[in-house]
């Protein structure tokens, strides 16, 4: 998306987020190591963020942004609700980061042509 720019190489994905996006999410980047991945797949419909914000930015329907914890859990989410795609992660900060993307299959198949 506009705000948000993924670059991917041989050992990790990094997320970088533009402009008013860092305000919101009181983040600038998160950079994952591939071998922390367990999973990539595109955000279901059902698939809501745990229950303690902090710190973070949401407004329903709108936006869901910064960490959020629960259930055991820490995840990362940037979402406006358009084409999200979910990092199922283990032995890293968080268990789950969810951002919007352009185009997900594009990003997959570029982190699985730089493994």
């Amino acid at each position: 998306r506009k705000g948000i720019k993924i670059r991917i190489d041989k050992d990790f994905v990094e997320i970088e987020l533009k402009g008013l996006n860092k305000l919101w999410a009181f983040k600038k980047n998160i950079k994952i190591p591939k071998k922390a991945i367990r999973k990539i797949y595109v955000k279901p419909k059902n698939l809501k963020p745990p229950w303690l914000r902090c710190p973070g930015t949401y407004v329903p329907k709108v936006i869901i942004a910064g960490t959020y914890y629960g259930y055991g859990r820490k995840e990362f989410w940037f979402t406006r609700f358009k084409n999200s795609i979910v990092f199922d992660l283990s032995n890293f900060e968080y268990t789950r980061v969810v951002v919007d993307v352009e185009n997900p299959s594009e990003i997959f198949e570029l982190i699985n042509r730089n493994q």
